[in-house]
Formats: C-alpha cells, structure tokens, sequence
C-alpha cells in the first residue's frame, strides 16, 4: 500500500519546506452546524447549516461515490452563491409545517455537525457529518475492506451561517479555487474514517454519523473560503508542491 508513504512524503515536505505554517502561525477553525436545521430549518433560529455537496472515495477497480441522496431544506437567502458544487433552487417552498419565508431545497451527500481545520496548509480537516442508511451502509462495506487506497478523490463542501449585524445569511465555508478537493485519509497510520450505524433521529428522519480526517495530497494545493461575518471573507492555503522530495522516501 503506497498511499501511507505519499501521506508521509507530504507531511515530512511541508515540515521542511514550511516550518512556519506548520508550527501555530495559522488560524484555527472550529465550525458547528445544526443537524435539525440542516434537514428543515426554523427561520426564526438562524442557526448554522452545512453540508456534503460530494464525496467519493478511490478504489483500484472503481471510485465509491456516495449519492446526494439527501433532500434537505435551507434557510440562506443571500446573494447567489459564490461555491458552484452547491447544487440548489434558492428560495424555493416554505420548510414543511412552516409558514414562514419561502426556503431553498437542494440535493446533498450529508449535513455537518463539526468541521474543524488547524490552519496550516499541511493540517488535516475533520469532518462529522450525517448521511443516509444507503451511504453509511456503502461506506461502512468500504471501511471493513482491506483497504488498498484511502485516497478521497472528491470532497466537497458548503457551510452558511446568519450575521446578526448584518441580519444576512453569508456563505461561511466551501473549497474556493475548485469545487472539490482531493486529499488522503489521515494519519497514515491509523486512518481515521468511521460510520456509526447506529441511526440519530432528527426531523424523523434516521441518519448516520461519519467522522473522517482528510490530509492533503501532495502537490494539490488548493484556496478555501472562510467568513465570519457577511462582511469578513478569507481565503486561505491548503496543501502544498513537495518538489522532488516525495520520492525520496521509502
């Protein structure tokens, strides 16, 4: 199995490379969403929702993709979306039981609970989110396999939060320079990527949570977009071009 030496040529790279990124110059980023909200939200809360818009996993004889299975209702109501992997009819029909605002629907892999990333452009992201029975069952097959890759060839995301300033959603979170990033299970060693099947009722509807650690690949850097407000974008560095030290490593 190769990928481990890849994760660890990236790692050892960055380290030599890039001392100061690696070492607590960057700002972390610690984000929570609403399950419930992110299913059919209520108006009057504004609380955080995110999502999966794409997840697919390498595999020798074919890529697992996961299906965006989920129909979920949102509450963001701003602008047009800047992130195009957010497939979504914005507004669209008032959420069931609603007679608030009309709200946006969309087609979705999973709704994040958690989206944590240490700043540097060699720390990996974490990632909790929901799926459904059909795609934890898919992936729970895929994690008891010997696996031969733990390469994620497609992960996309898109968080939304509410600015009470402002009182305006904005767009808080998604990979800004693609609408997808590649990256590896992380650490090498022990990857972590894991299904409960054990189901968590919300909105009456059965989900199941993931919890995954992505690195990133070598030599596929990327820009991510973070705001903390509707009027405080930023975009920041992930990943980074090894050279030629990669494959010195054995």
């Amino acid at each position: 199995m190769t990928t481990p030496r890849i994760a660890q040529a990236c790692m050892l790279a960055m380290t030599l490379l890039s001392p100061a990124l690696t070492l607590g110059a960057s700002v972390p980023y610690n984000l929570e969403s609403n399950l419930n909200s992110g299913i059919s939200p209520d108006p009057n809360e504004h609380k955080s929702v995110g999502y999966i818009t794409a997840f697919v996993m390498a595999n020798p004889k074919s890529n697992v993709t996961f299906s965006q299975d989920l129909k979920v209702y949102t509450p963001y109501q701003g602008p047009p979306l800047n992130y195009g992997g957010m497939v979504a009819s914005m507004p669209g029909s008032p959420a069931p039981g609603s007679k608030a605002a009309p709200m946006g629907t969309a087609q979705v892999v999973g709704i994040i609970e958690k989206f944590q990333w240490a700043g540097g452009v060699g720390d990996p992201i974490q990632i909790e989110f929901y799926v459904s029975q059909e795609n934890a069952v898919k992936l729970k097959a895929l994690q008891q396999q010997t696996l031969t890759s733990t390469k994620v060839s497609q992960l996309g995301w898109w968080i939304a939060d509410y600015d009470q300033e402002t009182k305006k959603w904005y767009e808080k979170a998604y990979p800004q320079s693609s609408r997808v990033i590649t990256g590896i299970i992380a650490p090498p060693q022990n990857p972590q990527l894991d299904v409960n099947l054990a189901p968590v009722m919300a909105k009456n509807v059965p989900m199941y949570k993931v919890t995954m650690k992505v690195a990133p690949t070598p030599n596929m850097p990327y820009t991510l977009f973070f705001a903390n407000s509707s009027t405080k974008p930023a975009s920041k560095p992930w990943g980074l071009k090894v050279g030629n030290l990669a494959p010195t490593l054995h």
